[in-house]
Formats: structure tokens, C-alpha cells, sequence
């Protein structure tokens, strides 16, 4: 994977302030704590589609589909997302289970597919690329790599 770069953070930045907003700040409340289907025939007797509930988890679940297009076509480096506090790491194992039910409901490979996606790479990234912050990189050291052009001054 590519080092990330100045739009990564752009990007990123982007990405956090869209879960600032108020619809995002609502649902995401509602899925972290309270969300609590085994799987998608639970999702779907619990709350059926057209609930207040599950327009919440859809809301949340849509914005990580968009994040998953960017990361699986390279638009926005996976360390960089995966470090961030976006949520992914709490919804995945809540959603996980629920996914090829639905896929199976909808009658299509493509619901949520990105989800998935992004759920399995995940996965693959925690084992084999994260590391602590202290040891990634220690608070001694400054980050090996800048951008000037980003930051708006020339060396």
C-alpha cells in the first residue's frame, strides 16, 4: 500500500466532520449502544425495514459503504483510515453476521458488499500492519515524511 499522503488527510478530515453531523451523531448513538441483532432474520423481525432504527443502522452502514469504495480503489490509504477513530472497528463485528442474510434478502451480492469488503480487510490490517502508536511511530521521532505543499510553506 502506498505511503498516505496530503489528500489522505483532506480526505480523512472530510470523512470525520461527515460523522459530525447530526443524523450521523443520532445513529451512530443508537447502533453503538443499544443495536443489537444476531443476525439479519433478528434484524429484520426486530427492526423491519422502514423503522426509525433501521434507517439508523443504514445511515451508519452507508457511510462506511462509501469509505469502503475509496479504500478498496486506493483513493484513501487504508493506515490512515484504519488508525482514525471513524468507528469502523466497533460496527464490523455488529454488522458482520448480518451481511450475507441480507445480501441473500436483497437477492445480490452488491448489498453492502463494500461493508464487507472493508470488514475483511480490516481484519487483515490489524494482524498484519497495525502496531501500537508508541512503537509505529515513537513520540521521539517526527514523521519521516512532509509534504510542503500541503501545508501550506516551501523548505
Amino acid at each position: 500500500m502506498p505511503e498516505p499522503t496530503g489528500q489522505d488527510a483532506i480526505l480523512y478530515v472530510q470523512l470525520f466532520n461527515s460523522t459530525q453531523t447530526e443524523a450521523q451523531v443520532v445513529a451512530r448513538s443508537w447502533v453503538f449502544s443499544k443495536f443489537k441483532a444476531k443476525n439479519y432474520e433478528d434484524l429484520d423481525q426486530q427492526h423491519p425495514v422502514g423503522s426509525s432504527e433501521r434507517t439508523q443502522l443504514t445511515t451508519v452502514m452507508a457511510f462506511f459503504e462509501s469509505v469502503g469504495v475509496l479504500v478498496s480503489r486506493g483513493l484513501l490509504s487504508e493506515d490512515v483510515y484504519f488508525d482514525g477513530p471513524l468507528g469502523f472497528e466497533f460496527l464490523w463485528p455488529l454488522v458482520k453476521p448480518l451481511i450475507p442474510g441480507w445480501q441473500k434478502a436483497g437477492g445480490s451480492e452488491a448489498t453492502w458488499e463494500n461493508v464487507q469488503w472493508l470488514g475483511q480487510r480490516y481484519e487483515v490490517w490489524r494482524k498484519e500492519s497495525w502496531k501500537p502508536k508508541l512503537e509505529a511511530i515513537p513520540p521521539d521521532k517526527p514523521p519521516e515524511k512532509q509534504e510542503p505543499h500541503v501545508r501550506g510553506f516551501q523548505h
